[in-house]
């Protein structure tokens, strides 16, 4: 049986989704420079959870070296060989849009490891922590935010930084850019245009948000209103999921998809594309942010020449291509490939839990026959082994998750866990196989024989739900695996075209106060959650962030509470997920994404091209 479980689904390399931003602390400013630790800090040892919902595994084997950093190098990653997107207006855009075109905020490298030197507040992982606290000013240098509960009114007002300009990239729409400064006019172009056209992020996944007024108050100062329900949903929004395009070359091009009208403020620029096969971006001598920490602190970033990406869909391919040194780093793995990996002298590790926090789960639509039943929702719970899949598939190195989210350290105090005592015992018991069981609640629900329904998938997941198939059969659940392309799956969701059952990951964790998985019209919602007492929950939730995020947390847990007792979805069980990596990769320390979707990690960290010849490549 083959481990790769649900390898497309959960992908994240490429085309991530950059959906709602959520978090920010009780205290009405925020910084607006990293903090630098007084002492660099030693990287703790890995711990191995002994129950559902510990904390999951998680290695770092990078400490502080006191090596001075060098500028060259070519570092070589890896994409799934896809056609990629370069433009919100429609789909999200690839990995390589976060290494030419910035946000207001983004995650602030320092509270990761950081090379050795971080604080450590953040693993920088796939779940996309996105705290306030966590985050450090880019096109925006400071930001304020403030409520006024008797107006029902929130304002978010930026301050943009001075002195940053557009790259000169040698194409048409370098020229029309021509080096200029990056604007409060350029933030105020891209935030209007997220609210207000359809296919944008924002617009597509909150409302609340879509008329909000957006105005220039000063000659580098925005303000924002929101309603104070999406206050703070709107802080992390505007902050952190908003990519700023160069608003002439969309007034002459009408949109971003041609990658040669690539123009942006980041650490690269992007000098070649060739779909399928390979994205090429050289390092934007004009970038203006510097070294945060460690004994590069205040160099000029970033150090790398360049980053090139390669296309590889196959796996394996990439297994080879790591080995060899053709790429320097691999993330997503799982167990086999692990152990195929540590069996290479010199190669690094970090892992931890599979895909937490993004509550993967078969959704079930539920306003309809037959699953308009909570027997008939219970009756999948109790038909799955958890157990069985979890020895099977992963040798117990997993997680039976839950839903709507899994655990994620940074948001610990709103995870209800499987081991804790708070967790509803009715709805536990679910998680017990026990097939007799289903077996009588579907027949007290006129299912009796036998009951004919589908789900939706897509490859990568079709050895679990093999498994989930063979299992429900043994109750009289006769299950089809309807299996679509990763975008063509997309679409049904967005359509709302799905009748039965969805293998969907829900948003990420960091979006909670907007919870797009348990409301409206976004793809995350694929159960087709429409529930008055989780938007009155998710309405005192957000109201409660506004002072203390924490608070927010804490209510959250309870509305899962409640959650949990619907049988919405039957979770799935995760295992861990694994990044190697080569030693001359200088600061790294396998990070994924430093903030909300933000992929370039890459700028601050640099090549060891010695250590690579000494060591045979």
């Amino acid at each position: 049986m083959k481990k790769r479980i649900l390898w497309s689904a959960v992908s994240l390399v490429m085309a991530l989704s950059l959906v709602l931003a959520a978090c920010a602390p009780a205290a009405p400013t925020t910084p607006t420079t990293p903090t630098t630790p007084t002492a660099p800090t030693t990287p703790t040892a890995p711990i191995t959870p002994t129950a559902p919902g510990a904390e999951p595994v998680q290695k770092e084997p990078v400490a502080p070296t006191g090596e001075t950093p060098k500028y060259g190098g070519t570092l070589n990653r890896y994409y799934n060989g896809g056609a990629l997107n370069f433009d919100d207006s429609n789909v999200s855009p690839n990995a390589a849009v976060s290494h030419v075109n910035q946000k207001l905020y983004e995650g602030d490298w320092t509270k990761g490891n950081a090379g050795g030197y971080g604080t450590k507040e953040s693993r920088w992982g796939s779940d996309y922590p996105d705290l306030f606290n966590l985050k450090a000013g880019m096109l925006a240098e400071s930001v304020k935010w403030s409520a006024d509960f008797a107006k029902n009114e929130g304002t978010i007002v930026y301050q943009i930084r001075q002195g940053v300009h557009w790259a000169r990239p040698n194409t048409d729409a370098g020229r029309l850019m021509a080096g200029r400064e990056f604007t409060a006019d350029d933030a105020i172009f891209n935030l209007k245009r997220n609210v207000q056209q359809s296919g944008m992020t924002i617009y597509r996944s909150n409302a609340e948000l879509r008329n909000a007024p957006i105005t220039k108050t000063g000659p580098w100062e925005i303000t924002i209103k929101t309603p104070i329900e999406g206050l703070m949903s709107g802080l992390s929004r505007f902050s952190d999921s908003n990519v700023m395009y160069p608003p002439d070359v969309i007034t002459k091009y009408g949109n971003m998809q041609d990658w040669r009208n690539s123009v942006g403020t980041g650490p690269y620029i992007l000098t070649e594309y060739v779909a399928g096969s390979s994205v090429i971006l050289e390092r934007n001598p004009a970038y203006w942010q510097t070294d945060p920490i460690g004994p590069g602190k205040g160099n000029q970033l970033p150090y790398l020449d360049r980053v090139r990406y390669i296309g590889i869909p196959d796996l394996s391919t990439r297994i080879a291509a790591l080995r060899t040194a053709k790429i320097d780093e691999s993330a997503g793995l799982f167990l086999p490939e692990a152990l195929q990996l540590r069996k290479i002298q010199g190669l690094k590790e970090t892992f931890a839990m599979s895909e937490t926090g993004r509550g993967f789960s078969t959704q079930i639509v539920h306003d309809r026959p037959p699953f308009n039943d909570i027997r008939v929702r219970q009756a999948l719970m109790l038909a799955t082994d958890f157990n069985s899949i979890l020895q099977s598939l992963f040798q117990g190195e997993g997680l039976v998750q839950n839903y709507p989210i899994g655990y994620v350290p940074e948001y610990k105090e709103m995870f209800l866990g499987l081991d804790d005592p708070e967790f509803p015992p009715a709805t536990k018991e679910l998680f017990t196989y026990n097939p007799e069981k289903a077996r009588q609640l579907l027949k007290e629900a006129g299912y009796p024989n036998a009951l004919k329904t589908s789900v939706l998938l897509t490859s990568g997941g079709v050895d679990y739900y093999s498994i989930i198939k063979d299992q429900w059969a043994k109750v009289g659940i006769d299950l089809t695996l309807d299996v679509k392309e990763s975008a063509v799956l997309t679409s049904l969701l967005i359509g709302k075209q799905q009748t039965t059952l969805v293998s969907r990951n829900t948003a990420p964790i960091g979006q909670f106060l907007s919870a797009i998985q348990l409301s409206g019209p976004a793809e995350a919602n694929a159960a087709m959650v429409n529930d008055p007492v989780v938007d009155e929950w998710l309405v005192k939730i957000r109201t409660a962030a506004v002072t203390d995020i924490y608070d927010a947390m804490r209510q959250y847990k309870e509305m899962t509470k409640y959650i949990v007792q619907q049988t919405w979805a039957v979770p799935e069980v995760t295992g861990y997920r694994y990044t190697f990596w080569w030693p001359w990769l200088k600061n790294y320390s396998g990070e994924f994404s430093v903030g909300y979707a933000d992929y370039a990690w890459d700028r601050y960290i640099w090549y060891d091209q010695d250590l690579k010849k000494s060591m045979g490549f």
